[in-house]
């Protein structure tokens, strides 16, 4: 006759709980798994969302100095008009320029004098970076009080006659790729 406790050790709760141990195991393992993948695919949308982040704010920034060029040349145009000159016909003088002549300007928030620097040739400042000054939140040519920025900027301007053709080159290097973006606006001559 078999002792009691012989039943005992075959009961199926016994084998349950054996069997039980190694299941918890895998089911750990699995979760685990799980939750590592999920992790890594938050850290990459993440880092994705940063990149994407510094990439929309230097587009924006270029955009806006793009834009600074060419009010610059709008402002010095309109100087050339309200001057004084005889018959108010100052009309792209400032720039030097006569008919159907083309030039590379070098300018800053702040030009005021006529004729700006100016370059005959293409390309010729999209090498010379613009610095940015964190007193007064302004870029500039020049490095005082200011830190090194990728952007560069060009001001082409052609005097058709009637007309001042602007186009504000701007390029910089994002995450080794090198951006440009040019705005271009039309100036007519007028007599107030």
């Amino acid at each position: 006759m078999r002792d009691i406790r012989y039943y005992l050790s075959m009961s199926p709760l016994k084998f349950s709980i054996r069997s039980r141990r190694g299941q918890t195991l895998i089911e750990a393992l699995v979760a685990l798994s799980i939750l590592t993948t999920g992790f890594i695919g938050i850290v990459a949308l993440l880092t994705k969302s940063f990149q994407l982040n510094r990439t929309t704010t230097n587009d924006t920034q270029a955009t806006y100095l793009a834009a600074e060029g060419i009010e610059i040349v709008k402002n010095l145009s309109d100087h050339d008009i309200y001057s004084g000159l005889p018959n108010n016909d100052g009309f792209a003088q400032c720039f030097g320029l006569g008919q159907g002549q083309t030039g590379y300007f070098k300018l800053e928030y702040d030009t005021m004098t006529c004729p700006p620097p100016v370059y005959v040739g293409p390309a010729s400042y999209l090498s010379d970076p613009l610095y940015f000054n964190s007193a007064t939140h302004l870029y500039t040519y020049s490095t005082l009080g200011a830190t090194q920025t990728d952007f560069a900027r060009e001001v082409k301007i052609t005097n058709d006659g009637e007309d001042l053709d602007v186009q504000s080159t701007v390029t910089w290097s994002d995450g080794g790729t090198s951006n440009t973006i040019t705005l271009e606006d039309h100036f007519y001559d007028y007599h107030p």
